[in-house]
């Protein structure tokens, strides 16, 4: 079964221009053939000389029905190839096509272009949710014009998917975000207040970077959620972060040690004063980061209990 590399993303985001420049590296000049399955056709096309040379074929899916795993396999008889190349039509409704995720070596690209990406994500939230959950790598063209905003989608984005890396992709060279640059909050102090998208962002920069923590007193209104194993001393303190809509939610939390968590409620708010430990976890065989409680109280339901990433 060929390695598919699946690249996602809106109308003129740039996607075909990425394609044609990886064609160019190394990797997809050896072993075997490339062929490009199109499912759009924006304002950038394909030279056919130009796939030649680097030994690609392609192939047009023009309706969404005629996209099937069925057809994935008919062309893959067909060509051989060592690598398939599937330019996504961001349109289409993802979840239709979860064959995709199924196969043995699949890498998943999201495109976007950085001076349209607000528009999308107040407009389209779903569809960029979808195009985002899976994917290995977010690239951002014409970032150096927003530049000022990047940080903001580097968070919103790993609401979403925590596990993804992103590049920021100006007209003449990649620009570089300092990690520090991309948190809400100064990583600097020793006393960290927290809103609510701040503890969102915090929740998963602490698992990250347990380091940067140890010793930070943090304050922030969470639920607590009583563990399952009846543990008195330790609770999770979190909250539920919408990326898309109500009905696609992401638990955000983080372990807190308590004295006295036995005699909290189960979900019930409270406002947080403690200091950032770490403790290693045996079943994830690292380390993570603890909260170890100073003061505990309970809190006024917020009027948002939901917190809005995007």
């Amino acid at each position: 079964m060929s390695t598919l590399y699946f690249i996602n993303g809106f109308l003129e985001a740039g996607k075909t221009r990425f394609i044609r420049d990886i064609l160019k590296q190394e990797y997809f000049q050896i072993d075997g053939k490339t062929l490009i399955i199109a499912c759009e056709e924006g304002n950038t096309e394909y030279d056919t000389n130009e796939l030649s040379k680097v030994r690609a074929d392609i192939e047009y899916i023009e309706n969404e029905e005629d996209f099937t795993d069925e057809a994935l396999k008919s062309l893959e008889k067909k060509y051989k190839p060592a690598r398939i190349i599937i330019e996504y039509n961001g349109m289409w409704n993802k979840k239709n096509h979860e064959f995709i995720r199924y196969r043995r070596d699949v890498v998943e690209v999201v495109i976007f272009d950085a001076t349209t990406f607000k528009l999308y994500s107040d407009n389209m939230r779903t569809q960029l949710a979808e195009h985002v959950r899976r994917a290995d790598l977010a690239l951002f063209y014409q970032s150096d014009k927003v530049r000022d905003q990047l940080a903001m989608f580097l968070r919103n984005l790993k609401a979403i998917n925590q596990k993804l890396s992103f590049v920021f992709r100006g007209e003449n060279e990649d620009i570089m975000l300092d990690m520090d640059e991309t948190l809400p909050y100064d990583i600097e102090e020793d006393d960290l207040f927290l809103d609510d998208k701040d503890f969102a962002v915090f929740c998963i920069d602490v698992q990250e970077r347990v380091e940067r923590y140890i010793g930070k007193q943090v304050h922030f209104t969470a639920r607590a959620y009583k563990l399952k194993d009846n543990n008195d001393f330790e609770f999770v303190a979190g909250r539920y972060i919408m990326t898309c809509c109500e009905a696609d939610m992401t638990f955000l939390g983080i372990l807190c040690s308590y004295m006295k968590a036995y005699e909290l409620k189960n979900k019930e708010w409270v406002n947080v004063t403690g200091i950032i430990k770490i403790t290693f976890d045996e079943a994830e065989n690292r380390n993570i980061p603890v909260c170890r409680v100073t003061k505990l109280e309970k809190a006024v339901t917020p009027k948002n209990e939901i917190v809005n990433m995007i």
